[in-house]
């Protein structure tokens, strides 16, 4: 706390009055040598309660590092965000072609040589069917090779009723006339047409299916178990039985 000084002087002259006998004080600049100088110094406090202003400290450059601060959030969100977008992908894609759950056993589906496979009792068109198989996270049946193919033939001909008792599988040329593809988007690299004759795109004696034919059944009751032969390209809109596929869960 600061405090105020204050210098006075008071000078006294030994001068007898004679009234009263009292020395009188005299004025400065009159004091004859036997005066008595007499000097106060009086300290006053300063009641204004005022404190030593702060010192003064020299802002921290917070620039820099405020900016790797923030580099740091960007980068670190960054990586939070494409984390999410491979894990959402991932699920996605399980539940579409890789979704084969335990409890899939207690609704009819099958265990073949490290695939399950469902195999309808109902009749749908191909695009129904292959909604369907999606809505048992699933697809229609992808055939890779000949084993699969003989292996699925052997299967249906024992669940066929009648001749014409056919089953859709994943095979079409929707996008592309003569393009043939899985509907995964894989090309087809093996072939297994009935009688080796290939898709013949017939558009019925009476022009009655206008699009030809751009999707695949198979399954002949007659299957001659040295031939792995037994696709037929037919309308898409005709309703047969399907085959779903999925992935075994270990």
């Amino acid at each position: 706390m600061s405090e105020l000084v204050v210098y006075s002087e008071v000078k006294y002259k030994k001068e007898s009055n004679a009234d009263t006998g009292r020395t009188e004080p005299q004025i400065k600049g009159e004091t004859p040598e036997d005066d008595i100088l007499y000097a106060a110094v009086v300290h006053k406090a300063d009641n204004t309660n005022q404190r030593d202003p702060p010192k003064s400290v020299a802002p921290a450059d917070s620039s820099s590092k405020g900016s790797k601060s923030i580099g740091r959030r960007g980068l670190l969100l960054l990586a939070v965000v494409v984390l999410c977008i491979l894990i959402l992908g991932t699920v996605i894609g399980l539940s579409l072609y890789a979704g084969c759950q335990s409890s899939k056993w207690d609704h009819g589906w099958e265990r073949h040589d490290g695939q399950c496979y469902f195999f309808s009792n109902k009749t749908l068109s191909w695009c129904q069917s292959q909604d369907e198989c999606v809505c048992m996270k699933s697809h229609l049946a992808i055939i890779n090779d000949e084993e699969e193919q003989k292996l699925l033939m052997k299967i249906i001909k024992g669940k066929m009723q009648y001749p014409e008792d056919k089953f859709w599988i994943g095979l079409n040329d929707r996008q592309t006339e003569g393009v043939w593809q899985w509907v995964d988007n894989t090309p087809l690299n093996h072939k297994f047409w009935l009688n080796n004759n290939g898709p013949d795109d017939w558009k019925g004696n009476n022009h009655e299916y206008p699009d030809g034919e751009d999707c695949v059944r198979m399954g002949e009751k007659n299957f001659n178990g040295d031939s792995a032969a037994g696709w037929v390209d037919t309308a898409c809109e005709i309703e047969f039985k399907f085959i779903c596929e999925a992935k075994v869960c270990l």
